[in-house]
């Protein structure tokens, strides 16, 4: 039977650490079976005597000798005491007896005073486990202690990781509460085993080790009661390590130079009884001037900023040394000048503000916070007059006294009385700008301590009660910002007459002259209209405990108004005055009324009202196009300033309780927007209907809607934004029961209107369903309307609209379209069925307003439409009406085509015969009728295909016979249908999945495959083929392949490329429609950049053809302008350009003189853009041959 003398044994002469493990746990096994018994016990830490005799014996000699090494063997005594120390791991926590740890604690740790060569890991590695054992008592801890420490000077010689191991020891014995007990009922006051400890520990060097050593000495300052000298110690084992530094490594550790700042940081910030010493040092590396480095200054800061932080009894750790640290940091912000030193600075102060405050749950005397904020408002006070201090010194004040409440309503007054006080005579219009600054700050720092306050003490919010007088605040509107914009100081108290308060002070002394105001100005102008903003954000608590906002409604009115006539000012100038205002002002305005209408939603209403006055005044019937882009600037200017966002339910203390929708400025907007054109128009011959700048009123109420739509977005989960997106009612039915000018009603009187939108919380996702349903009351009101009018409605505001109804349509749920009939209203237009469309309306008229809803809807919602003889069938077929064919009718009906053919959902047995009667359709007259129809008809049919294609409609296979027939047919339209053959794999914006398309994810390769791939063959050039017809095959498939991913068609390159190269061959069989030719030559071009970027090699073998008939190409079209031939420059300049890149010289040598001289020419392009390209070209063709 084995004993533990043989596992030893085969533990020592083992290498395997597995089969090591395999004996400790035997042995450990063993000891538990035996329930510890001692003569076990004895046995097991006998089977590694004989090792640990011939060590004693060879230091025994070596103690004679002195010379010589213990002849014992080193690597086994090791092992032997590993043994030892991995049973102890292995060995159950509850095992040992008190007096059997005790006994093996006693045994470990006499190896600490005698073998410090072969021992020392097992030795720390068993005392941790002992540790750890449930028999384990402090007298243990401080014996084991104790023992460790007799290692003295052999410490250092001691490998890292086993230095780590009697760390990790130190540190576990040192934070136990029972042997920290015991260690200073021992030593006492005196302490006198940490001097021990600093001793053999202060030439550490590894990060590793460091670390934890970083954690040991904080302990010991924490949990212990030092003595100032041991203190002393302490810190000077620490602090000598500051700065710390890492060097870079070959081997990663794991461990930064960041690690090691951090822990010699909690080092100095574990105690305040550290800091007569941790100030005076810190600060003395700080006043070394330029021998400190910005690294080095910012970890310094952080240190002090810790300490601050973590410090307890402020008043006696960190009030002393407050003026030391002021008077040093004070000037690291007025003078200087790196961003990353400042910054840290002014979280010290900041820091020291917080801290002299209290905590969420004591406060300390406010005499203390009240001095120290006394001492930087007296320092910085002078500054603040000098422009050269100005901006530094509002920093330093703004940072100490918006810290916290209390410190606000300590020192704000004052400063706003020192700034108001500075700001009547400005030194320079920088002075000026920068004391804006300073009081913007100040009112957005108090912004953001009342929206914390319930993160503070209670007294915080008391404070916020009885505070300064709020009036303080918005006089600064009168006072300081007044003046300041329109360039007319006041002195205070003048506020009030008459004269000040007339139409003048609306218009900025910017606006009146003649040139536009400097940079400094426009920037000051800026802060202004931010610094309004503000203002009218500001929020106070009443007694009683509500919130309200500070400023008075007459206050947030005047301040609208100031601000709005920048809104209305280009209105008032034609084309040949110079608009002063410059676009930066101009949009910081724009924010700022956007802020305020959300603060004080009265003004927006107001805003509209005065917007419609100005715009009324004005004839509209011929405008100039200036005053057009004017309007159209501030029709999309108030509709995002009050559809951006939702407004906020706050008024004033004495404001009566008013009606609150987040929906309200939509519907203000809306309504008021909606009186410019006929769909509420005055009864006026000359009214702004006939103007041609009607479609900026639909256009802005569609970016107000988007606006809204994003609004909802940002605020809500997408999951409630789908919850919300339907409803069980039918809307289009409850319409109907509306009013005319539901609209109107809901805007000016909400008590006798729809409760729901009037009853509406911010965070609730209702909001967006109701959104909706107002929206979609747009669409409907507005499509009856242009469905009756007569010559009121034009092409762009017809787009606009569509537009809205795609919006609105694609957000709502598939159930709710469904139960409206949307599809049918795609094409009634909401308009009772006998009511005939008016014939009046300009030709894409109807088209456009079926695309707007047909964009948005689900496939499901669109079934009723594919009924046999239904609306799908009657409209795809409807190819051979000829009748005011034009461009936009085209791209309308084709779009169309393609939605109806994508959202498919009839019966199987209608698809293949629609979709083969479509084409037959629109091919069968490729012989007999004008170019121009026959391209707007088989555009169509290309684009119902498309929509086809994108859901992989097995039924289009039948169709391509009919098609490869067009494009061989010998009229002069076949070439039409070649390059029309693309647009069945084109990117189509309506079909994607924002639109509820079906567009499978591999529908481009299986349309190459069935479409183009056969016509290879046809268009490859043989002996008896016609190459006319051969030239068009090649359009076709380069038509299509153009539009596809290289994966598609990368299995086919071989051919492709001989197609690619005859299409740019010179002399080579032409088409006779010169557009479409050059159409061929781009899309050929596109294809080999794309093959080339891709996989060059397949161009290889075809370097001379590509290169030859590339510069012949560019020296044929070189003086060109026509768009396909300039794109054409461009891209074969690209192709040049790219193959020096691709391929090694050799291949190219002999090319080179000719492509370097054709270069030189291509750059004296006349076209910018192709001039870059030949540059490009030229410097990579510059290294053959070179």
């Amino acid at each position: 039977m084995a004993t533990f003398k043989d596992w030893a044994l085969q533990y020592v002469l083992s290498d395997d650490e597995t089969v090591q493990h395999e004996f400790s746990e035997k042995a450990a096994k063993e000891i538990e079976n035996a329930r510890a018994n001692s003569t076990v016990l004895g046995n097991w830490a006998l089977s590694v005597n004989q090792w640990l005799t011939t060590a004693s014996a060879g230091d025994d000699d070596d103690g004679e000798d002195g010379d010589e090494a213990p002849s014992g063997d080193i690597i086994a005594r090791a092992k032997a005491l590993g043994f030892m120390a991995d049973t102890l791991e292995v060995l159950g926590r509850n095992t040992l007896k008190s007096e059997q740890v005790r006994f093996l604690v006693g045994f470990f740790g006499a190896i600490f005073s005698y073998d410090h060569k072969a021992g020392i890991t097992a030795a720390t590695k068993a005392l941790r486990q002992l540790y750890s054992m449930k028999g384990f008592n402090a007298s243990m801890g401080v014996k084991m202690l104790e023992d460790v420490l007799k290692i003295k000077e052999d410490f250092r010689l001691q490998t890292g990781a086993t230095r780590l191991e009697i760390y990790e020891l130190f540190l576990s014995l040192l934070q136990d509460q029972s042997v920290s007990s015991e260690l200073q009922h021992k030593y006492g006051t005196s302490l006198g085993f940490i001097v021990d400890l600093l001793q053999l520990c202060q030439h550490e060097r590894d990060p590793k080790n460091l670390l934890v050593w970083f954690k040991i000495l904080p302990t010991l300052l924490r949990d212990y009661s030092p003595s100032p000298e041991i203190t002393e110690e302490i810190f000077k084992a620490f602090s000598a390590y500051f700065p710390i530094s890492i060097r870079s490594s070959a081997t990663p550790i794991g461990i930064t130079a960041e690690d090691l700042k951090e822990a010699v940081r909690g080092c100095f910030a574990s105690h305040q009884r550290v800091a007569p010493l941790a100030f005076p040092f810190l600060m003395q590396k700080l006043d070394q001037g330029d021998a400190v480095t910005v690294t080095v200054k910012v970890d310094i800061l952080r240190t002090i900023k810790a300490c601050i932080e973590q410090f307890d009894h402020p008043q006696n750790s960190v009030v002393p040394y407050i003026d030391k640290i002021w008077s040093s940091l004070k000037y690291e912000v007025r003078n200087g000048e790196v961003k990353e030193t400042i910054d840290a600075t002014l979280e010290v102060l900041r820091a020291i503000a917080k801290r002299l405050d209290g905590t969420k749950t004591f406060k300390y005397d406010a005499a203390m916070l009240k001095n120290y904020i006394d001492m930087v408002f007296k320092d910085c006070r002078d500054d603040l007059s000098n422009p050269t201090y100005t901006k530094q010194a509002g920093l330093l004040l703004v940072t100490v006294i918006t810290a916290n409440i209390k410190g606000f309503y300590l020192e704000s007054a004052n400063l706003l009385d020192c700034i108001r006080q500075n700001l009547r005579q400005p030194k320079s219009p920088s002075h000026t700008r920068d004391l804006v600054l300073l009081l913007n700050s100040i009112l957005r720092a108090r912004q953001e301590l009342f929206e914390g306050r319930a993160n503070g003490h209670p007294e915080d919010v008391e404070q916020l009660k009885t505070g300064p007088d709020p009036a303080n605040l918005e006089s600064l509107f009168h006072e300081v910002y007044v003046p300041i914009w329109v360039g007319k100081p006041k002195a205070p108290g003048s506020v009030n007459s008459s004269e000040d308060w007339s139409e003048d002070r609306y218009i900025p002394h910017w606006v009146q002259k003649p040139n536009k105001p400097d940079t400094v100005t426009t920037d000051t102008l800026k802060k202004v209209a931010q610094g309004l903003a503000l203002l009218v954000s500001q929020r106070r608590i009443s007694q009683s405990g509500g919130v309200f906002r500070l400023c008075s409604s007459n206050t947030s009115s005047d301040i609208c108004s100031l601000l709005a006539r920048c809104l209305y000012n280009p209105l008032t100038l034609s084309s040949n005055d110079q608009d002063t205002t410059s676009a930066d002002l101009e949009n910081e305005v724009v924010l700022a009324l956007r802020t305020i209408v959300m603060n004080h939603r009265e003004t927006y209403n107001t805003l509209m009202s005065f917007a419609k006055l100005e715009i009324e005044k004005r004839h509209w019937t011929n405008p100039s196009r200036h005053s057009l882009a004017a309007l159209k600037d501030l029709f999309s200017r108030l509709a995002f300033i009050g559809c951006s966002d939702f407004p906020i339910n706050i008024t004033t203390e004495t404001s009566p309780e008013v009606y609150y929708s987040p929906l309200q400025h939509l519907i203000t907007f809306a309504a008021i927007q909606l009186t410019f054109f006929p769909f509420y128009r005055p009864n006026d011959k000359n009214s702004f209907k006939e103007s041609p700048a009607k479609s900026y009123v639909i256009s802005a109420l569609h970016a107000a809607l988007l606006h809204f739509r994003d609004a909802c977005v940002a605020r809500y989960q997408q999951a409630d934004l789908v919850k919300y997106s339907g409803s069980e009612q039918n809307w289009i039915d409850e319409y109907k029961s509306l009013p005319e000018d539901w609209l109107q009603q809901l805007r000016s009187d909400p008590s006798k209107t729809d409760a729901t939108v009037w009853s509406l919380k911010e965070d609730d996702p209702e909001v967006y369903r109701q959104f909706l349903k107002v929206g979609l009351f747009f669409v409907r009101s507005l499509y009856i309307d242009a469905s009756k009018s007569s010559g009121t409605w034009n092409e762009a505001a017809l787009f606009q609209l569509s537009k809205i109804a795609a919006l609105v349509v694609r957000a709502l749920d598939e159930k709710l379209q469904t139960t409206c009939l949307l599809a049918k209203e795609a094409f009634n237009f909401f308009r009772p069925s006998t009511e005939p469309v008016q014939e009046g309306m300009p030709t894409p008229f109807g088209g456009l307003l079926t695309l707007g809803i047909l964009e948005g809807l689900w496939p499901q919602a669109m079934t009723e439409l594919y009924q046999p003889d239904g609306l799908a069938d009657s409209y795809m077929l409807d190819v051979r009406r000829t009748k005011d064919i034009t461009p936009a009718s085209t791209e309308i009906r084709a779009a169309i085509g393609a939605i109806l053919a994508n959202k498919y959902k009839g019966p199987p047995s209608i698809s293949p015969c629609f979709l083969k009667e479509l084409v037959n359709t629109a091919t069968t007259s490729i012989e007999h009728v004008d170019p121009k129809t026959f391209e707007a008809n088989i555009k169509i049919a290309m684009n119902i295909l498309a929509g086809a294609a994108a859901r992989q409609d097995k039924y289009i296979v039948e169709a391509v016979p009919l098609l490869r027939a067009a494009i061989s047919s010998p009229s002069p339209n076949s070439e039409i249908a070649a390059q029309s053959l693309g647009i069945i794999v084109q990117d189509n914006e309506f079909l994607t999945a924002e639109n509820h398309a079906v567009v499978k994810r591999f529908f481009k390769q299986w349309a190459y495959n069935y479409v183009a791939k056969p016509l290879f063959e046809l268009a490859l050039p043989k002996p008896q083929s016609d190459p006319a017809t051969g030239a068009k095959y090649t359009t076709a498939i380069l038509s299509l392949v153009r539009n596809c991913p290289f994966t598609v068609y990368q299995d086919d390159l071989e051919p492709l490329i001989r197609l690619l190269i005859t299409s740019l061959a010179k002399g080579s069989p032409g088409l006779t429609n010169q557009e479409i030719a050059r159409k061929r030559t781009v899309s050929a071009l596109e294809i080999l950049v794309e093959v080339l970027t891709n996989e060059p090699d397949s161009v290889k073998g075809h370097l001379k053809p590509i290169i030859t008939n590339g510069m012949n190409l560019y020296n044929d079209i070189s003086r060109e302008h026509d768009l396909q031939l300039v794109m054409s420059r461009k891209l074969v300049l690209q192709l040049l350009g790219a193959i020096p890149t691709k391929f090694e010289e050799r291949h190219l040598l002999p090319y080179a003189p000719q492509m370097k001289r054709m270069l030189a020419t291509a750059c004296g392009d006349s076209v910018r853009e192709i001039r870059k390209t030949a540059i490009i070209a030229r410097e990579n063709w510059s290294k053959i041959g070179a």
